[in-house]
């Protein structure tokens, strides 16, 4: 009764380690989609906080223009914008919200917000950033951007998930190398056991 009970004891042992690993192993899988969402997320504010700088800047170089109807400096404070990696257009607008100018190729605002696209198809991975044009407390306009996320931290979410990727290889390897190492040495400890044995009975 002792040895059957030493027996179930035993496997009972045996299963709790086995789910014991089993849980761990995707735990560290779960663990690493959430780093890479982390670190998603991460790129995403980093992205957002350097174009509304970016913004603050165009809309304190803006307001003389607007004061003083400098069509030219405008646009070239627009095209600037453009020009920078993390924004796809830019516009500069009156208090009433009239379009003054706009950077070249700029698509209709209803357009880039989706709301004349089915399922606002246009406005996915694009977000609209709109910064005040004031001094002083006295408002004259308003400057807004559009950030395009998706094609910005499309390289470096690419390197993200290929260091999760190498990450979960490892876990794997780590995974078959132990489980070679323990089916080799418990493999040598029957030989030598039964060896062992042999001697014993000549």
């Amino acid at each position: 009764m002792l040895q059957i009970n030493k027996k179930r004891l035993k496997k009972l042992w045996q299963f709790i380690i086995l789910v014991a690993c089993f849980a761990t192993v995707m735990m560290l899988f779960m663990y690493s989609n959430q780093l890479n969402n982390r670190n998603y997320k991460m790129l995403y504010d980093q992205t957002e906080s350097l174009s509304r700088v970016i913004l603050r800047q165009a809309a304190a170089t803006a307001h003389d223009a607007i004061t003083n109807d400098d069509i030219d400096a405008l646009q070239s404070i627009v095209a600037n914008l453009q020009h920078e990696d993390l924004i796809l257009d830019a516009a500069v607008y009156d208090m009433r919200g009239n379009l003054v100018v706009s950077s070249i190729g700029a698509m209709p605002l209803e357009q880039l917000t989706g709301l004349n696209t089915p399922l606002s198809v246009a406005s996915i991975g694009r977000l609209q950033l709109v910064e005040p044009v004031a001094e002083d407390g006295n408002m004259v306009g308003f400057v807004r951007i559009t950030l395009e996320h998706g094609n910005v931290i499309k390289a470096a979410s690419n390197r993200l998930e290929q260091s999760i990727n190498l990450v979960r290889a490892m876990i794997l390897v780590a995974i078959v190398t132990g489980a070679l190492l323990i089916f080799t040495f418990a493999n040598r400890k029957d030989l030598l056991r039964s060896t062992f044995l042999l001697k014993s009975n000549d």
